[in-house]
């Protein structure tokens, strides 16, 4: 009996740069990844992109810089001794307040990409402490709410990497029924040790989401082999990743001799992808695939015309 249950996500599109999704409270300095209304720490509707301040506090910077030759400016004119030296001192003032406003235009990108990057370098401590409170945030609403909790998992796994926030959410994708529309991942999930419902989640993925099987996926699997072949679907699982992996020319010579030991349990529209890729490179070194392939194709296909 499947237990999975069908579940939709909201549409969550990965910001260009992981820290896009970080906002700092403007009263205690706590951060967040969390699309919260209110700091969760002191309940202020005092939250802002951690950009926006960085620059903010940049530009406060830059403007106290112009203080400075104001204020000599103004002093040479009210100590000037004549109204042609007031003129000339406060005339001079103004063109280097000029030069000085325009050269901070001209480097206010680079100021301000070093002002964020000292923001973070000051913080880090701080910024860790506030992902670590948001993924306990996530897992104190898992009963009530397992595709919410996934979901807040989801937005902190940019930022809070780590085989633990993994965990779990392959055990919250687990319990899920996964369909090809649904936003999935996998290469971001993938851990340093062998979990068993990983390689399950590996195996639904090569059903409904083939092409994310890629490179790390490959090595993993190769890896783990032993472990998945004694789960109770091993071999199914493998034969599914081999079977996304005959999707591209690439994979299928990296991996020919994993792919070999499972073409026998190949369904047939993988198994024809993979004939005709090596038929239509013979001079390549597939290391006994090719040989593998002509042997099965002979046995169970002679007859098949999509074959001949």
């Amino acid at each position: 009996m499947n237990k999975k249950k069908p579940v939709t996500f909201r549409p969550f599109k990965t910001p260009r740069y992981a820290y896009g999704l970080l906002r700092i409270c403007k009263h205690c300095g706590r951060y967040t990844a969390l699309p919260e209304e209110r700091c969760s720490k002191c309940g202020k509707s005092s939250l802002v992109p951690v950009e926006q301040y960085a620059v903010s506090s940049k530009g406060r910077s830059m403007h106290t810089r112009l203080l400075l030759p104001l204020l000599l400016t103004l002093a040479a004119v009210y100590f000037g001794n004549s109204i042609r030296q007031m003129v000339i001192c406060g005339a001079g003032g103004l063109v280097l307040m000029g030069l000085l406003y325009y050269t901070q235009r001209k480097v206010r990108q680079s100021e301000n990409l070093h002002a964020l990057n000292q923001l973070f370098s000051r913080n880090v401590g701080i910024i860790k402490e506030g992902l670590e409170f948001n993924r306990q945030e996530a897992v104190s609403v898992l009963r009530e709410n397992d595709v919410l909790a996934y979901e807040k998992l989801r937005v902190i796994s940019i930022l809070l990497r780590g085989d633990r926030i993994s965990r779990q959410r392959v055990a919250l994708l687990h319990s899920f029924l996964l369909r090809k529309d649904m936003d999935l991942e996998l290469e971001q999930l993938l851990l340093k040790d062998f979990e068993p419902l990983l390689a399950e989640y590996i195996g639904e993925i090569a059903k409904v989401r083939p092409d994310l099987i890629k490179d790390r996926t490959l090595r993993y699997v190769k890896t783990y082999e032993v472990q998945i072949l004694q789960m109770d679907k091993g071999t199914a699982i493998l034969a599914g990743v081999a079977g996304a992996a005959v999707r591209m020319k690439r994979y299928v010579l990296l991996y020919s001799e994993f792919i070999g030991r499972y073409t026998h349990e190949l369904p047939k529209d993988r198994f024809l992808r993979l004939s005709k890729l090596i038929a239509a490179n013979p001079h390549e070194p597939w290391n006994g695939l090719d040989l593998t392939v002509a042997e099965l194709r002979e046995t169970q296909y002679r007859w098949d015309p999509e074959f001949q």
